[in-house]
């Protein structure tokens, strides 16, 4: 992978009644530095969606 192609993207974390925005190049980055900022025991049980991705607002649509 070559470094200039890695980008930062934002991310809304949610563990336990709280919530954390933060910046990372994957989701699993962005996990374990939210279970950090939670200091949860298990980093699984932080939930992570993607918000901006290269800048731009990121739309999440249900689908029924």
């Amino acid at each position: 992978m070559d470094l200039q192609s890695v980008s930062v993207n934002g991310y809304k974390c949610f563990y336990k009644n709280k919530t954390a925005e933060v910046k990372a190049e994957t989701s699993y980055s962005a996990q374990q530095k939210a279970a950090e900022i939670f200091k949860a025991k298990r980093a699984y049980e932080v939930t992570v969606v993607l918000c901006e991705k290269n800048g731009e607002q990121v739309i999440h649509k249900p689908t029924f």
